[in-house]
């Protein structure tokens, strides 16, 4: 338990106008009363006191999704500005490879990537549910955040143990 220093103020208790008497002064005290900030951002203060986020389960997984999908859809979008001839010059070997256009270089090492991508994908996902369950006041970009960073890097450390490959 936390023990505070300052004495703690009862709250003052304001006068009730009956229910009839005066709507339009009424009306403006419940709207000041109940109502946080100003234009079309004011909220109820009793909805952010009891529903902190009130996107349910299912948007955490989604922004983490997001933080996932998106940076690999723009890397895709920059390897369509790479170059498709080889290089230059370019020695074959025997067999008639080793002459790969940047752009299909680029896409190999990609495709090579995705079976990690995609675990590091499952996993953020399964901490975006296990920080949702255990976090609920927590926003859903928060959550989505926390689960991008934690699963990223669990699913590192799981790679790294399976294959007995160094992290760094």
């Amino acid at each position: 338990m936390v023990a505070y220093t300052a004495p703690r103020l009862a709250p003052r208790r304001r006068a009730v106008e009956p229910v009839g008497a005066g709507r339009a002064g009424a009306s403006t005290l419940r709207q000041r009363v109940e109502t946080i900030g100003g234009g079309s951002w004011s909220r109820r203060l009793e909805d952010d006191l009891l529903d902190p986020d009130p996107g349910g389960p299912l948007r955490p997984l989604v922004y983490t999704a997001a933080c996932y999908l998106v940076p690999a859809l723009l890397l895709f979008v920059g390897l369509l500005f790479l170059d498709g001839q080889p290089p230059a010059g370019c020695v074959t070997d025997i067999s008639g490879g080793g002459c790969d256009s940047p752009r299909a270089h680029a896409v190999g090492s990609l495709l090579a990537g995705a079976p990690r991508f995609g675990l590091a994908l499952l996993s953020s996902l399964v901490v975006a549910v296990v920080l949702r369950r255990v976090g609920t006041t927590w926003r859903s970009a928060t959550v989505a955040l926390a689960a991008a960073v934690v699963g990223g890097g669990l699913s590192t450390v799981i790679i790294s143990a399976v294959t007995g490959q160094p992290i760094g």
